[in-house]
């Protein structure tokens, strides 16, 4: 048996059975990745109904500056409440950072704007561009997020279904 002939047995000795266990190794990573993924899956959609409950259940708004017709409609305080904390501004800014929060959840309906639209704000008011609400509500003890959300997130709804005329009932 020459050199040569005796690497190539080296080579099928050792690296058939290497080459099976790196196969199974990675065979077994792949697997526990599609667990983590199911389990990922799952998690997302608890948190999306608990996000929805709690938007829902929660609506803590306040009368004088939201009508409760349906849908939900800004009064003329409502209007104004929005203009005075600089709202306007902030949401015109930074639009495609509320609409992006919509647009991940895929909104069919109406409702389902809303809802995610008022999630929006919960979602951004941690955001450097949402620190003014936070001096806001330091300033105003009696107003915080839960009591200030829904009348943010209806203008964000409308801005939102107006540029998306495709979503009509």
């Amino acid at each position: 048996m020459n050199a040569l002939e005796t690497i190539n047995a080296l080579v099928v000795v050792i690296g058939i059975p290497t080459l099976a266990g790196t196969l199974l190794f990675i065979g077994r990573k792949l697997q526990i990745l599609d667990t983590v993924e199911a389990s990922t899956e799952k998690t997302k959609h608890n948190l999306k109904v608990v996000c929805d409950f709690l938007t829902r259940h929660q609506l803590a708004f306040d009368p004088k500056e939201l009508r409760a017709m349906s849908p939900l409609q800004l009064t003329d305080e409502g209007k104004k409440f929005l203009k005075e904390i600089g709202f306007e501004e902030v949401f015109a800014q930074n639009k495609q950072h509320f609409f992006s929060h919509i647009d991940q959840q895929a909104p069919k309906l109406k409702y389902d704007v809303e809802v995610a639209a008022i999630q929006s704000i919960y979602a951004a008011h941690d955001a450097p561009y949402m620190e003014f609400l936070k001096v806001f509500f330091y300033n105003n003890p009696s107003r915080n997020l839960e009591n200030t959300a829904p009348t943010l997130g209806i203008l964000v709804r409308d801005a939102y279904l107006a540029a998306h005329t495709e979503i009509t009932q």
